[in-house]
């Protein structure tokens, strides 16, 4: 237990006790800040804990408005990363959550993969003013999304290392009804018609509470088919597979039910409540993928008894075309999230307090084709008779049930921003509970072991849960964390301001694992640790300096923080597992930026510029022991390593009609030292000792070296309403798949071993629409010219797994929007 622990109770009794006394006072809103923002066309933010407009404040942070998300057909976190020049995801498809790269921080692989173990991110994510592990919620009714580059750690309670997106949701208002109708009907290329739609509700009831619910529902009917067998197989060869049928037409589609209902209470100007209540289910179902050749059948069908172009897995013939996959067994994810929060804000003279408690609860489960694993593990590795790819026409397939549920508290207190001295303070608590639970499942499993060995799995594992299965992993894992943050600022003179903060915290994190290999190769091992940091901190200086009134300089010098966690290697014989092999500790990041932002020309350019120095300690990362040719995957701490870029932001309005907007980002990172790490006690010389080295130089991956966003905006009334116009272009330069390792040739010199090089490409979108009165229709293509640009892969090991995931091909839709007020 945590010292100066406090109960969820405790919370939410504190909470009732603050908002029961804040209803008397009374303040006029200012509201020249929202005219300024009209003016400037900039959009507000809350990012420092009080309104200023984005290109005010002393940090990397942007912000994308309701509108600005709608043109560009942003709805989910997925679209927003893609959008992004700073922040790198593979683009997988809605089955799969993704591994997340700002700034080049990240040494997980860009693929998908069934297994959430395997995620990794930078960056955190804020609903509101609630901190969540993962952001399934999808953009609707938002007011905007504010995007934070580096740690922000002392300016909120939930830290992180390279970054943090926040969700900004419209709130109920006690001035009048309002209705918002919006619908999307679109098809991709080869696929079905599709559609988006969602509604909103504001009521009034009073002239101090306001209810308002929103509610929406997307109905993706896919455009990837199915098949079950691959196409070199013989009919002998063909499997069962799930379910009964063998051609599955646009097998990847996805449905998706969101709602959320708040209620606030603003007794007065100085004072309100929410209440807010949401809930989303969903269904994804396939995988976004096209599937590849096998290199050795491809090289026998197509080169018989010649030389064969095709050498690596990623080169090999499409065993279909782009629109094609296949898969032995059905594969789908359903998720479930919801939360329940508090929140209030209360202007109390000196300062504002924003206090907000949260509850959530998140669940992911479904099945996966396990074919060449299945093959791989039971067969080749556990000497199973009979489950060998020409023994019999079963096949495996990997059924996963994740959750995550916690408290999550934050109360703030901000000033009221007048004077030469300025500050926040903060308290965080989070209590965090996940399980990770994965069974591979392989038909026929139970009768090949009675068959072979005469060992009857259902009675040496009578809690088995599942017939067939042969292995079964649990990681869950018990976060709390407390605490203290703030930020000081002093007005030096009318140009310069400094700041410094801090964070100061104390965690506890307790894992239960159980790894229970059903073949008795292996066994069950089951284990509890606790690791736990107290008094740690972190630290952060910011230096503002106005050089007009329009232009802005700044320097940031500020520490981020990931935690640490333990792994589930096992002794083997006399070989101990070492404690720096099965603990990994947390890793931390000091991100150094100069910046600078301004407008200039009467207000028609506003340029944005950046440059970072990032140093990186103790990265996290992944690493396998080896048992009996059994992998057991765990993390570890990797060699330290540094990222380096710089990222840019123009607008410019050549006149009343047209804009253009740009763009760009640059990132490099690599490690810095050489580190070695044996999963047993000893040293390298020791035999089977398990050891790996990681070199000086090693290329993390992940980022492209350039990332450039491009759009023309075009705006005129016509008759009786307006138009308007947008074509955007967006390049993505070249980026490994994973790390580059290297290791010394024979003359002691550092060889790459590079992975597979996704190639750069440039999609194009565009957009026309027509608004009058409460009404707007906009007609929008993306990726005009069908690129087929390869942004991730799927695979499952052995000779049938490699998938490519593409770009998502041409789509054409209509939006339909409708506003009441």
């Amino acid at each position: 237990m945590l010292p100066f622990n406090i109960r969820k109770s405790a919370l939410l009794v504190a909470t009732a006790l603050l908002t029961s006394q804040a209803y008397a006072e009374e303040q006029a809103p200012d509201s020249s800040l929202k005219d300024e923002a009209k003016d400037m066309e900039v959009i507000e933010v809350t990012s420092l804990g009080r309104e200023s407009l984005a290109s005010k404040v002393p940090l990397n942070v942007t912000a994308m408005g309701a509108e600005e998300l709608r043109a560009k057909g942003i709805t989910d976190i997925k679209d927003l990363f893609a959008d992004s020049v700073e922040i790198s995801a593979p683009g997988n498809g809605a089955r799969f959550n993704q591994s997340v790269t700002v700034r080049g921080l990240n040494v997980s692989a860009v693929r998908a993969t069934n297994l959430t173990y395997f995620e990794r991110t930078t960056l955190a994510y804020y609903l509101d003013a609630t901190s969540l592990p993962q952001m399934g919620y999808r953009i609707k009714d938002v007011e905007r999304v504010e995007t934070l580059l580096g740690p922000q750690g002392t300016l909120y309670g939930g830290g992180s290392l390279g970054g943090t997106v926040r969700y900004i949701t419209n709130k109920p208002d006690v001035e009048g009804f309002t209705f918002d109708f919006n619908t999307s009907v679109y098809q991709v290329k080869e696929g079905s018609l599709s559609h988006d739609t969602d509604m909103t509700f504001n009521v009034p009831l009073g002239d101090t509470v306001a209810v308002r619910a929103n509610i929406s529902r997307l109905d993706d009917n896919g455009y990837v088919d199915r098949y079950k067998q691959a196409v070199w197989w013989t009919e002998d060869e063909y499997r069962k597979g799930s379910p009964e049928g063998e051609f599955f037409e646009d097998d990847d589609w996805e449905e998706t039910t969101s709602g959320r209902i708040q209620l606030m209470w603003t007794p007065s100007d100085t004072f309100d409540i929410n209440f807010s209540y949401i809930k989303q289910d969903q269904t994804a179902h396939g995988t976004t993928a096209a599937s590849r050749w096998d290199v050795g059948e491809a090289c026998e069908a197509f080169y018989p008894g010649s030389e064969c172009p095709y050498v690596d897995r990623e080169g090999a013939p499409l065993q279909y075309d782009r629109y094609t996959l296949q898969r032995a067994h059905e594969e789908f994810t359903d998720r479930e999230f919801e939360m329940s929060s508090v929140e209030f804000n209360w202007d109390v003279g000196f300062a504002n307090i924003t206090s907000s408690t949260a509850y959530y609860d998140q669940t992911s489960d479904g099945q996966g084709d396990y074919l060449n694993y299945g093959i791989l593990y039971y067969n080749v590795f556990a000497f199973i008779p009979g489950l060998g790819f020409n023994d019999t026409n079963e096949s495996a397939y990997v059924l996963y049930d994740n959750s995550y549920s916690g408290l999550e508290h934050e109360t703030r207190f901000t000033s009221d921003g007048t004077g030469d001295w300025s500050w926040i303070a903060g308290f965080y608590y989070s209590d965090r509970e996940s399980s990770l639970k994965f069974w591979e499942i392989y038909p026929t499993l139970d009768q090949a072991m009675i068959d072979a060995w005469a060992f009857d799995p259902v009675a040496a594992y009578p809690g088995r849960q599942y017939m067939d299965s042969g292995y079964f992993e649990d990681i869950n894992s018990n976060y709390e964390e407390i605490a203290l943050y703030g930020e000081l600022d002093y007005k030096v003179t009318e140009d310069l301001t400094l700041t410094v903060g801090a964070r100061v915290f104390n965690w506890e994190d307790t894992n239960n694992r159980n790894i229970s290999d059903y073949t008795g190769w292996l066994g069950v091992d089951e284990k509890t640790t606790t690791n736990k940091g107290t008094g740690e901190s972190i630290f952060k200086f910011n230096a503002a300096y106005d050089i007009t009134d329009n232009q802005l300089a700044y320097f940031t010098a500020s520490q981020g923080f990931r935690r640490g966690g333990t792994n589930s290697y096992r002794d083997d014989g006399d070989l101990m597992v070492s404690d720096q092999a099965q603990v990994f500790q947390p890793d931390e990041t000091t991100n150094y930026e100069l910046g600078y932002k301004g407008t200039m020309l009467d207000g028609d350019l506003y340029f944005q510029a950046g440059m970072y120095f990032i140093e990186w300690d103790g990265t996290q990362t992944y690493n396998s022991q080896s048992l009996f040719g059994f992998p057991l995957n765990g993390t570890n701490n990797g060699p330290d390593a540094e990222s380096k870029g710089i990222e840019l932001h123009a607008r410019y309005n050549i006149t009343d009609s047209w804009t253009v907007k740009w763009a760009a980002a640059n990132a490099s990172a690599e490690f810095v030292e050489t580190k070695s790490l044996c999963i047993f006690e000893g040293d390298e010389n020791t035999p089977g000792n398990q050891c790996r080295t990681w070199y000086e130089g090693g290329e993390l991956g992940g980022t492209p070296e350039w990332r450039h966003n491009l759009s023309v905006n075009y705006y005129q009334e016509l008759g009786e309403g307006a138009l308007d116009a947008s074509f955007r272009a967006r390049y993505v330069g070249e980026l490994y798949s994973d790390r580059v390792d290297t290791a010394p040739d024979e003359n002691g010199n550092l060889e790459e071993f590079p992975p597979f090089k996704f190639e750069s490409y440039v999609l194009y979108n565009a957009s026309i629409g027509y608004a009058m009165d409460n009404w707007k229709v906009t007609a929008w293509v993306d990726n005009i010219t069908n690129e087929d640009a390869q942004t991730s892969y799927h695979f499952d090991g052995g000779p049938f797994g490699y998938n490519t995931i593409y770009v998502t091909p041409r789509t054409i839709g209509v939006n339909f929007s409708y506003n009441y007020f």
